[in-house]
């Protein structure tokens, strides 16, 4: 009698393959090529979305300080912008916080001002996303963002993504509203204070959770920027 011959048997993967395509995908700094249109639109409405919300927050959530929103919303979109764009988190964030933060405030930035304040979120904004697209390979953890909600991931949001660029966004940016003369030096310290808390606070409650559930969707689409720019 012939032997039957038996259909092979599924099996597991190997162990240490990677089952999410998002660790196949390579973030860098280089400037390679350029951005498709759906890229650029993407890019159009981020800035358009952190312009308005820089607005809303700074008109109608006071802080008792010039310029300081109580609960700055516009940051919470603003970090994941800046690591789904890449080098395009530059033209995010100085458009918002010279636009939304400054022209637009009540009462306004003189323009002058506001060209100076506009400097801000390029720290706020732009320190995250550098040291995401250098350092998230070495540390095991997803370049955008993705794997925020795991332990690796939190420590690293928190230590590259939320603490420097606030904090250190916070004493730049009421450095130049102090020597602008729109914040009294006596409200220096009091101010960042209330700057780089909130701006913590919301960065680890909405950053997170966008980058969570948004960030997947923005990379199957391919909206993000891989590169520099592109």
């Amino acid at each position: 009698m012939d032997e039957i011959e038996q259909p092979p048997m599924p099996h597991d993967e190997p162990p240490g393959v990677p089952t999410n395509t998002s660790t196949l995908i390579n973030y860098t700094l280089k400037f390679t090529g350029a951005p498709s249109l759906g890229q650029l639109v993407a890019v159009a409405v981020a800035a358009a979305v952190y312009t308005v919300l820089s607005w809303l927050a700074i008109i109608s959530l006071p802080s008792g300080f010039p310029v300081v929103s109580s609960v700055f919303i516009a940051i919470g979109f603003g970090i994941p912008f800046a690591l789904w764009f890449g080098g395009w988190a530059f033209v995010i964030a100085y458009i918002g916080n010279f636009v939304g933060a400054g022209l637009l405030s009540a009462p306004p930035l003189p323009l002058p001002i506001a060209l100076w304040f506009g400097t801000v979120d390029l720290i706020q904004l732009g320190l995250p996303m550098i040291l995401y697209r250098l350092l998230a390979k070495h540390f095991a953890v997803n370049p955008i963002g993705k794997d925020v909600y795991t332990v690796r991931g939190f420590i690293f949001f928190l230590l590259c993504g939320v603490l420097p660029n606030n904090i250190i966004g916070g004493l730049y940016g009421n450095f130049i509203l102090m020597q602008s003369g729109v914040v009294p030096p006596k409200a220096f310290l009091l101010s960042w204070f209330t700057w780089s808390l909130s701006n913590v606070v919301v960065t680890l409650v909405i950053g997170s959770a966008l980058l969570k559930t948004l960030g997947p969707v923005a990379e199957r689409f391919g909206l993000t920027i891989r590169n520099a720019f592109s």
